[in-house]
């Protein structure tokens, strides 16, 4: 079933997986809470990260998951 994208964004998304890169960054931050929030049938999001600023990638990591809306987060990946 082709689905047009222009129509249904999380109807796109549903059961899809997802490859970020830059999702530390700020619009990778943003664009992760919305298809966490908009997106509820997405299968999983990978995010490549490196280690930046003296900061392993758990520590990256531990610091997205701690902003104020973690909530999102940890619901979906904890």
């Amino acid at each position: 079933m082709t689905v047009d994208p222009s129509k249904s964004i999380p109807a796109f998304y549903a059961g899809q997986s997802i490859l970020l890169t830059g999702g530390t960054g700020f619009l990778g931050k943003v664009f992760i809470e919305k298809v966490l929030r908009s997106c509820p049938d997405v299968r999983e999001i990978f995010l490549l990260m490196r280690p930046k600023k003296g900061l392993s990638i758990k520590e990256r990591l531990s610091k997205i998951l701690n902003l104020p809306v973690s909530w999102i987060y940890k619901k979906k990946f904890l």
